[in-house]
């Protein structure tokens, strides 16, 4: 009796604990390193040639968090890489993949890859490159790094996932983002203005993620460029975003929590910039103390959102996507604002986009912001010809007031940029995500946040913009903003109507969530983006493949004593960091001497160090030097330590080695 009694104690039990199962997501985190060549490779961003890596102020990182909602077993992923942009091409690889080898569940709709945008990373993973301002040129290598590191972390939070609760908190950041163009933003409705208290949303959202009443991460949404590390800049960095997420992982480190994951996702930031004085400096000393403050601002804020109860999320998740051909798409009358159907216009670079942002440092000298139609110049126009090809009068009338420099969107045999591009909705409980591959200006976010509420009404209680996510197509700006051509209006690609158009496509898809129409276009849709990876020719990495002897040598020692707060360098022999990669994990490590062993302290993955490297001279038997660097905050244990550096050489065998060097040894006190 009494066993019979035990199970069904035990049986019921089960099912109770199965029933709550039920009732609460699954969740999983992981991060994994996709650190792009450390020298030699134009930067993505600026559009610099002459902006080329020469070493790591910390590497790249690709952050992933995947939900489950086990009711109906539909699956999330989110991620955000620490590049500039990711084309749709990783989205399209990784996706692929996923359905093979992890769950056919995933799809273009519920797989959301964002970037974090920093412009201090390595081009050169976009199909595009042969033809992109961006960068010239596409690396196979680097790509391959990107895409494998996106789909790893996505199959290990996967595969880590665990019944979760998901809470959201929001807290206002202070001093962490000035509106870059407020000329333009001034030119919006003024009745619109005064519905807000400041010209750009310092509201921050966190999706925080609890297993077994235990953070484990989250994922944080807030618009700022990572900007802070300028166009001087030759040291490959995640910005202030990257430093957010370190800071925090450290945080959590410290409590004895080190697999937690934050991630601090790009929202609206297209005329947000972190540089406070608008001169393309601040708020720090350098670029690098700004981007640590502006980081630490967010950091801090984030915080605050941790520390607080939090809004639990509703069980649910939903999905729309589609693919929009954004070269000529309708936009109903109730929605031009003209009274009549418009359309979008094939990509074009304006003028103001070769101005560049001026508060961000500007462009080239030949241009300035708000150049219009009436501004064009005819030597301009020819050298644009010269370069691409003249724009068609038909694409100059539709892309009006903007100057047309170069038609992206009419060169043959293909457009010089994709013009197909992605846009999803997602519904996780009560909160929204707007998925869309631009940098979306403060006014635009808010317009499109407010057409999508006004259609879910009480569905939804959260509504957050995820900007830069599943390609890049440049800036989304309002009618108002583009009249003015400032930069985020001369690199408008689709034209005045483009706002609007998304108002009309994400209304519909909130309209269909809400009949509950799941909608996503897969591989078979008529519609899709074009696929160039038969069209790309990869290039090896430049410096790659340089013979020389083994590095032994240290050429300048640091000192023997080191007080905190001071900067320890040495200086060694090295062969070019791109001969190892991807296969050297980090180059320089700071090593503290603990009994008899010497333990890892710091590498290049974090923010206090630095290498750079220096090209060999003719006499050099291919050998360069290399810097190494760590600055020694005030909180670092009293003990002995080391700087190392370890990489690859090539010898005349065509052997690719490992080597190590160890700088001397040295003691930091107080």
């Amino acid at each position: 009796m009494k066993q019979r009694l035990l199970f069904f104690v035990l049986f019921f039990s089960s099912v109770s604990l199965f029933s709550e199962a039920q009732k609460s997501y699954l969740a999983g985190m992981a991060k994994k390193d996709i650190t792009g060549p450390p020298v030699g490779v134009m930067f993505w961003g600026y559009a610099r040639e002459d902006q080329t890596g020469l070493g790591i102020q910390t590497r790249q990182f690709a952050r992933a968090l995947v939900i489950e909602e086990p009711t109906e077993k539909k699956f999330l992923a989110y991620v955000t890489a620490e590049v500039g942009g990711i084309p749709f091409e990783i989205q399209r690889e990784v996706v692929s993949r996923l359905q093979k080898e992890i769950d056919p569940k995933f799809h273009f709709g519920n797989v959301l890859l964002n970037a974090s945008h920093t412009h201090s990373g390595p081009a050169g993973h976009f199909h595009y490159s042969e033809i992109s301002f961006y960068s010239t040129q596409f690396y196979g290598v680097s790509y391959a790094v990107l895409r494998e590191g996106i789909f790893e972390a996505i199959k290990e939070a996967y595969q880590s996932r665990k019944q979760a609760e998901l809470k959201i908190g929001k807290a206002i950041v202070r001093e962490a983002g000035v509106n870059r163009s407020l000329s333009a933003y001034l030119a919006n409705p003024e009745s619109e203005r005064k519905m807000y208290e400041d010209n750009i949303d310092r509201e921050m959202l966190q999706l925080n993620v609890f297993v077994n009443g235990k953070v484990i991460g989250f994922v944080n949404w807030y618009g700022v460029h990572p900007t802070n590390i300028t166009f001087d800049n030759r040291l490959i960095s995640s910005d202030n975003k990257g430093i957010a997420s370190l800071l925090a992982e450290e945080n959590e480190s410290k409590k004895g929590n080190p697999s937690f994951v934050a991630i601090f996702a790009q929202a609206n930031e297209g005329d947000v910039s972190p540089n406070l004085n608008l001169n393309n400096t601040g708020p720090g000393k350098d670029i690098y103390d700004s981007s640590f403050i502006i980081g630490k601002r967010q950091f801090l804020a984030s915080q605050e959102i941790l520390s607080l109860p939090g809004k639990p999320l509703k069980l649910g998740l939903s999905f729309s996507h589609t693919f929009i051909d954004m070269s000529h798409h309708p936009v109903r009358s109730e929605f031009s604002g003209t009274g009549k159907t418009e359309y979008t216009c094939p990509s074009a670079y304006g003028y103001a986009f070769a101005a560049g942002s001026t508060e961000e440092g500007g462009g080239h000298w030949l241009f300035h912001e708000g150049m219009t139609e009436s501004n064009r110049r005819f030597y301009i126009d020819w050298i644009a010809k010269f370069m691409l090809q003249s724009p068609s009068d038909s694409l100059r009338e539709c892309q009006k007031p903007k100057a047309v420099l170069f038609p992206m969107g009419e060169t043959k045999p293909i457009p010089s940029l994709p013009q197909i591009l992605p846009y999803g909705l997602v519904l996780i409980g009560d909160l929204s995500i707007l998925v869309l591959p631009h940098e979306v200006t403060t006014m635009s976010s808010r317009r499109l946040k407010k057409q999508v509420k006004e259609v879910l009404q009480e569905r939804t209680s959260e509504i957050v913009l995820s900007g830069l996510t599943n390609d890049f197509s440049g800036y989304i700006t309002t009618p108002e903003e583009y009249a003015t051509q400032n930069y985020e209006g001369g690199h408008t690609l689709h034209g005045q109507q483009s706002l609007n158009a998304l108002r009309q496509e994400f209304s519909f898809m909130a309209k269909e969530l809400m009949k509950g129409n799941e909608f996503s276009q897969d591989t078979k849709s008529v519609l899709m983006p074009l696929d160039l990876s038969d069209k790309v020719n990869p290039l090896p990495l430049p410096n790659a493949n340089i013979t020389s002897r083994e590095p032994k040598q240290v050429l300048k020692g640091n000192g023997k004593e080191i007080q905190n707060g001071n900067t320890v360098y040495c200086q060694v022999n090295a062969a070019s960091p791109n001969v190892g990669y991807p296969q050297v994990k980090s180059y320089l490590y700071v090593e503290k001497k603990e009994g008899n062993s010497w333990n890892r302290f710091r590498s290049d993955s974090d923010y206090d160090t630095k290498f750079q490297f220096h090209n060999p001279g003719l006499f050099s038997s291919g050998l360069g030097k290399m810097d190494l660097i760590w600055e020694v905050d005030g909180f670092v244990p009293e003990g002995e330590y080391r700087l190392v550096h370890e990489g690859m050489y090539l010898n005349s065998l065509g052997i690719k080695n490992p080597y190590r060097i160890e700088c001397p040894i040295f003691a930091v006190t107080k």
